[in-house]
């Protein structure tokens, strides 16, 4: 057990065996074994040189989710998610290194010039024997209001995606689906499955925690907390098979299941601080 660092990435290994790789470039984490298993896509064809966002794992999205909004100007001028996923960030500090857990925290480096606020951006990862735990702190250092949005945009890797059911987001809870041109609906409570293109942001989900049947007896259960929203996203062939940096078929193997604060913006007053925390706990397949 314990963490080990190289020039682009860290790896905590926990004394169960689990083991969780965390790329500097955007704080990705783009791997999390447990008992030899991989539990996060990676696309065979991920850009792992730090000229471009790394597709898969656990990108982090700040400050804003999405395409850039239209104003203010400093917002319009963003790229889509934000900065911090194409951000060379720093192991800030070992928090914990037992055998309960161990746990980094890693610094963001400042915004870009054109950015006008100033805040700490850190990001804890902690490793157990079955569960990966994420958490986004932001601090405001500015002396006016900074609004931004944050998530965490999890690949969960899966047998087969059209064999998966996803459940825990309650009835009555409204959605945006990006599929159906942004429209506005109302979720039933059922569970959801994948029979093509899922792109929906489930807006202030009580319950706080989205669980994963992988349809072979395992899975996930995502709680989170500081966070309201969940994303779910899948890009089926057709426009899975558009994007660039992923592989033939990759679409078929993850789910994402994305906490964050992005149906609308978080407003951190002077000195304030933000807090967004998710546990992925592994359900174990009896067949494994």
């Amino acid at each position: 057990m314990g963490v080990e660092q190289t020039g682009k990435s860290i790896t905590l290994k926990h004394v169960s065996g689990a083991s969780a790789e965390i790329y500097l470039y955007g704080a990705t984490v783009t791997s999390w074994k447990v008992n030899g298993r991989e539990h996060m896509f990676l696309s065979k064809k991920a850009v792992l040189d730090g000229s471009a966002a790394i597709r898969g794992g656990v990108p982090v999205v700040f400050p804003i989710f999405g395409p850039p909004p239209s104003s203010p100007p400093e917002y319009a001028a963003l790229t889509n998610h934000g900065f911090a996923r194409n951000q060379t960030w720093k192991l800030d500090q070992i928090l914990l290194d037992r055998d309960e857990g161990v746990s980094v925290r890693l610094a963001a480096p400042p915004p870009p010039e054109s950015f006008p606020y100033h805040y700490d951006l850190t990001y804890v990862v902690t490793l157990a024997a079955h569960q990966l735990s994420c958490d986004i702190h932001v601090v405001n250092r500015d002396s006016e209001a900074f609004r931004f949005q944050a998530l965490l945009h999890n690949y969960l890797a899966v047998p087969d995606v059209s064999q998966i059911s996803i459940s825990g987001i309650n009835a009555g809870v409204n959605y945006k689906d990006k599929v159906l041109g942004g429209s506005e609906e109302e979720t039933d409570g059922s569970a959801i499955t994948i029979t093509g293109e899922v792109d929906r942001v489930y807006a202030k989900v009580p319950g706080q925690e989205v669980c994963v049947n992988d349809g072979q007896g395992g899975g996930y259960k995502v709680r989170f907390r500081g966070f309201e929203d969940c994303v779910i996203w899948n890009p089926a062939a057709e426009t899975g098979s558009k994007i660039a940096d992923m592989e033939d078929g990759g679409w078929n193997r993850y789910v994402c299941v994305e906490p964050g604060f992005v149906s609308q913006f978080k407003s951190l007053e002077p000195g304030q601080k933000f807090l967004g925390q998710e546990t992925i706990t592994l359900v174990e397949s009896p067949r494994l």
